[in-house]
């Protein structure tokens, strides 16, 4: 019994540090998980200051009613199913399973997308320059959940996922208190600009994912073990 013990205690000692050691290496250390949490950050940054600002920002900026905001935030997000389905599927076909080039140019064309709201002075043209905002936003957010997990191992994937999400959400809070006094200092339109950059500098930081593929090695094993029954 001693030596069953000890050998036990041996088996826990290696599964940990075996765990650790995955952890360090294949998500701590992983620059891809960096690059995507950095452009994570940005769309975190966009997404909730479109979804939080957008009743003042259309009030004070486009002269617009505050009612008419719920119909810009309901194509953001008629927009954003359909860019989604739409990525996913370029992403699936065109680019065959690379995730980088639909993340790159989703995130870069959010740039000029931000400025087109800033310069529109048609309120009948706002739902549409939200629903395409949330076209180019959303695939990003899905998509770098989905590649988040792919260039890890299957035992790592809920930590790398974990930790590009944390990364968005640094950038979904800085939507609120510090974007609210950019604001105050510089107005709307340094807002609409300031969001602009920062889709850009997403958009730089995802583009060395662009040949990035999904780690095929440990899943196709896994799967070839779950078909035999194991």
């Amino acid at each position: 019994r001693a030596a069953a013990a000890a050998r036990g205690k041996a088996d826990c000692d290696a599964s940990s540090s075996a765990s650790g050691s995955t952890l360090r290496d294949e998500v701590l250390l992983n620059w891809r998980l960096w690059l995507m949490g950095l452009d994570y950050f940005c769309i975190g940054v966009i997404r909730s200051s479109l979804t939080d600002w957008t009743p003042l920002l259309l009030a004070e900026h486009k002269g617009s009613l505050m009612a008419s905001a719920p119909a810009c935030l309901f194509a953001f997000e008629l927009g954003g199913f359909c860019g989604s389905v739409a990525a996913g599927r370029a992403s699936d076909l065109l680019f065959h399973g690379r995730r980088g080039p639909v993340l790159c140019f989703c995130t870069a064309l959010l740039c000029p997308a931000l400025l087109a709201l800033d310069s529109c002075g048609d309120a009948r043209l706002l739902p549409v320059a939200y629903a395409l905002l949330g076209a180019l936003a959303f695939p990003v957010h899905v998509l770098l959940g989905l590649a988040s997990r792919e260039v890890v191992p299957p035992a790592a994937s809920a930590s790398a996922g974990g930790l590009v999400k944390f990364v968005a959400q640094l950038g979904a809070s800085s939507a609120g208190f510090p974007l609210g006094r950019f604001q105050q200092a510089y107005g709307w339109q340094a807002v609409l600009r300031l969001l602009a950059g920062v889709a850009l500098a997403g958009g730089v930081a995802v583009a060395p994912l662009w040949r990035t593929v999904a780690r095929v090695d440990d899943r196709q094993t896994e799967r070839r073990h779950q078909r035999r029954g194991g």
